[in-house]
């Protein structure tokens, strides 16, 4: 089935134009109805005005002529009608006989008139009209007003005009209106025309973007050129592409860096694996060999295992398998690892846990792996003084502490340490490592929306780690 696909533009002007054509016509429609109706009211009234003078004029002369006492009177004013009113009249009586009427109106031959409707309105409401055509087939006003004397009903005064006139009128007041409606619905046609290009414009664009990121082109950016939902879209669309290019670099950077740590042990593996198959190598230099591959198996094992749990966060795909019911043994017991490898630098260790601590909201895995680290970090990188660790706890949730006076880190460093692969030149050559520990430390703290915050006074000064976590278990 084909589906008839209307861009949003097309769509903005159907409808604006739908709604501009139907509100302007309906406008016009009513506007011009009320304009004709008030100037066919107009002439109606005009015809009234005149028509109730001629009644008062006309019916002393009237009342005298039925009573057989001045017809004169009445030829006299029939005369005046003739020459002053502007209108055709006829007059009768009041069972419609004709007394009077316009010359070459149709009455010369009539004797009685037919009861019209302005006649049976007049009789009820003293005024009475009608809209018909005359003897020529030309629309005209019919307007019957009774003729009273001395409260005694005498007859009707019936005026009559064309009504092309006022058809005229009405139709230069149509013609005026529409020269004001037309301009209208062109400035709504155009008002919409831009709206709309305005709206689909930046849309094109996204898309046009949109597409050119899919290419690879990561760098592509949108112009914001309004602060209006349009604008906040493309700088929305631009933060997006922003993060996408970082996320980019740092996964391009990953496998670098991944590549490069796992190419170094490789190398050693081949080259010690090659210095095995020679028959003449002593048993000292094989013995060193062996425990060289070993040492490089471990370091591979370690960076992978790094690897897939740094993987399975990112991805959320990392789930917690329950909490410390007992932190108190826990803690001691990994205390007690890390003061026998201390000690056997000759480091001093130091460990100070709350007698009482609740449960705590991370699995054992987890906070061995966070702790592992740490403390590993801190071993490695104090050749000698002291390590102290702290953990209390308040309301506002665990604290653990870890400080060493080992080699610390240079101002503005601290940012850069929880980064993935990062290590400073002062560790890259004297120590061993990947540089994901606390890159791993940093991922499992905030999987349960724990913070940790790094402090050194400089190079050789030591360093201090302090992790916070909140008491409540955190829903993942």
């Amino acid at each position: 089935m084909n589906v008839v696909r209307m861009t949003i533009r097309r769509r903005i002007l159907f409808v604006f134009i739908l709604i501009a054509l139907a509100g302007g016509v309906a406008q016009f429609l009513i506007a011009g109805r009320q304009l004709e109706l008030a100037t066919l009211e107009f002439y109606q009234h005009h015809l009234e005005t005149d028509a109730l003078l001629v009644a008062a004029t006309f019916a002393e002369p009237l009342g005298h002529y039925l009573e057989g006492e001045d017809g004169e009177s009445v030829g006299n004013t029939l005369s005046r009608l003739q020459q002053d009113v502007g209108h055709n009249y006829l007059i009768v009586d009041r069972n419609l006989r004709v007394i009077g009427y316009t010359a070459n109106t149709g009455y010369e031959q009539v004797d009685r008139v037919a009861e019209t409707p302005e006649l049976v309105a007049a009789r009820s409401a003293r005024i009475g009209a009608d809209v018909r055509p005359d003897q020529l087939g030309q629309d005209t006003l019919y307007l019957a007003v009774t003729v009273v004397y001395e409260d005694d009903f005498l007859g009707y005064l019936v005026l009559s005009e064309s009504m092309q006139p006022a058809y005229n009128e009405v139709t230069q007041r149509y013609l005026g209106l529409a020269s004001v409606t037309v301009p209208v619905l062109a400035l709504v046609i155009v008002a919409s025309l831009w709206i709309s290009g305005t709206i689909a414009q930046p849309l094109s664009h996204l898309h046009a973007s949109a597409l050119r990121m899919a290419k690879g082109e990561l760098d592509t950016r949108i112009a914001v050129t309004s602060q209006d939902e349009v604008g906040q879209l493309a700088e929305a669309f631009n933060y997006m592409a922003g993060q996408i290019d970082a996320l980019m670099k740092t996964q391009r950077s990953f496998v670098s860096n991944a590549a490069h740590e796992l190419r170094t042990p490789l190398m050693t593996l081949k080259l010690r694996a090659e210095a095995l198959a020679d028959e003449s190598l002593s048993p000292d230099d094989n013995a060193r060999y062996l425990k060289e591959i070993r040492q490089e198996v471990d370091h591979m094992a370690g960076l992978v295992s790094s690897l897939l749990m740094l993987a399975r966060i990112d991805e959320g795909r990392h789930r917690p398998d329950g909490v410390v019911s007992d932190p108190v043994s826990m803690l001691h017991d990994i205390m007690r690892h890390w003061r026998i490898e201390a000690e056997a630098k000759g480091v001093r260790f130091e460990a100070e846990i709350d007698a009482a601590l609740p449960d705590l909201p991370m699995s054992p895995n987890d906070l061995r792996l966070v702790l592992d680290n740490l403390l590993g970090n801190a071993v490695k990188y104090t050749p000698s003084g002291s390590i102290q660790v702290r953990v209390s706890h308040a309301v506002d949730g665990f604290t653990l502490t870890v400080r060493d006076t080992g080699i610390g880190f240079a101002a503005g460093q601290d940012a850069h340490l929880f980064e993935r692969f990062y290590r400073s030149e002062q560790v890259r050559g004297q120590f061993s490592g990947n540089g994901l520990g606390l890159s791993v430390v940093k991922a499992i703290l905030d999987h349960y929306g724990a913070s940790i915050t790094t402090h050194s006074d400089g190079p050789g000064t030591g360093a201090t780690f302090t992790v916070r976590l909140n008491p409540a278990p955190v829903a993942r």
